[in-house]
């Protein structure tokens, strides 16, 4: 695990590569507290390279670190600008929240991130720092072999990929829960039901006099951004229930849409295949679609469905979304809305 440390100043002569490099050396020298805040967004990675070498990896590099997802189109779970440390945008870009580094050991930027992580880099390294050139920002150095630059590159984007997407996924579902658990909801659904689901405190989890389970989350304001959860439990006698199909569960949802939400709703089934497994031991399946508002003002978003057959009852679930920002992910407000969804359990212990 690389070690991540305050920056340290960088020995004179590498200090004075930097500065012929266009490096912002001051930034380099200054303790966290004084850089300035990081810039954009947390799915933004600003990738630094030699240009002639990017040429030869650009086509891989954006396979591998811009991957895409389903919302309501293929969507970027990532975005990667490239900028050559020559570049007159360097000193701006080097201030954005996700800075990754390819080059060689020796390289002004690789030493500065390698010195924050307390490291000597070598070849096939992978070494991240906090803070490097702004506050809130993690940079990442991709050591390369000298006169294989090329084939090392590619050869360590697989790992690169996978460990920034699990750092996404910690980044988000960590911002979920800064509001804490909702206990009362846990308890509840426990002693009322015998189940167990985590979520956090924002989401203002209830239980409905018409037997639904609803929560939702309309922060920072409605118009901006929704996130529903709304959970059905269903009496089954295990024994004579039907295998779970995601026609069942369309047709639950279909079912929901003009009843149970304020102004109805209509869906479109996205080109996603239906998913079954295995969640805590009880069989579950999981459509996803496209809702649509049918009241006067235009809205819509992404959802996922699913079904949760228990020993006692089939617990169905529709969890949707509403940010109308195209600039906006989606992808990270389904992944919060999956973890919700994952954490249920038949039994509360």
């Amino acid at each position: 695990m690389t070690r991540v440390h305050r920056l340290h100043p960088a020995p004179t002569r590498q200090a004075g590569q930097i500065a012929t490099r266009l490096l912002p050396v001051a930034l380099l020298l200054l303790a966290a507290c004084d850089k300035p805040p990081a810039f954009g967004e947390t799915n933004s990675l600003i990738v630094v390279s030699d240009e002639t070498l990017w040429q030869q990896v650009e086509a891989e590099t954006y396979a591998r670190l811009e991957p895409t997802v389903f919302t309501i189109r293929e969507e970027k779970k990532f975005n990667v600008t490239h900028v050559d440390p020559g570049g007159s945008e360097l000193d701006e870009l080097l201030l954005w929240k996700q800075v990754l580094v390819f080059g060689l050991p020796g390289d002004p930027l690789i030493e500065a991130i390698a010195a924050a992580a307390d490291s000597a880099p070598a070849a096939g390294d992978v070494l991240q720092a906090s803070d490097v050139w702004a506050r809130g920002q993690l940079a990442t150095a991709i050591v390369l072999e000298a006169g294989n630059e090329a084939a090392s590159w590619r050869a360590a984007l697989p790992g690169l990929a996978a460990r920034l997407d699990s750092q996404y996924r910690d980044y988000a579902l960590g911002r979920m829960f800064a509001s804490g658990e909702d206990t009362l909801l846990a308890q509840t659904l426990a002693v009322q039901f015998g189940v167990r689901l985590r979520a956090p405190q924002i989401y203002h989890g209830r239980v409905g006099e018409d037997g639904f389970i609803r929560l939702r989350n309309d922060n920072p304001r409605p118009s901006e951004r929704i996130r529903s959860i709304l959970i059905e439990r269903v009496a089954t006698d295990s024994a004579d229930a039907a295998p779970l199909g995601p026609e069942a569960v369309f047709a639950w949802r279909e079912g929901i849409d003009g009843v149970v939400y304020n102004v109805p709703q209509s869906f479109d089934r996205s080109p996603v295949e239906p998913r079954i497994f295995d969640l805590g031991g009880a069989e579950a399946i999981e459509v996803r679609g496209i809702w649509q508002d049918e009241g006067t003002f235009p809205a819509g978003g992404p959802f996922l469905a699913r079904a949760v057959r228990c020993p006692d009852a089939t617990w169905f679930f529709d969890a949707w979304l509403y940010s109308p920002n195209p600039r906006a992910s989606k992808y990270e407000f389904l992944m919060q809305l999956e973890e919700i969804l994952d954490s249920f359990r038949c039994t509360s212990s």
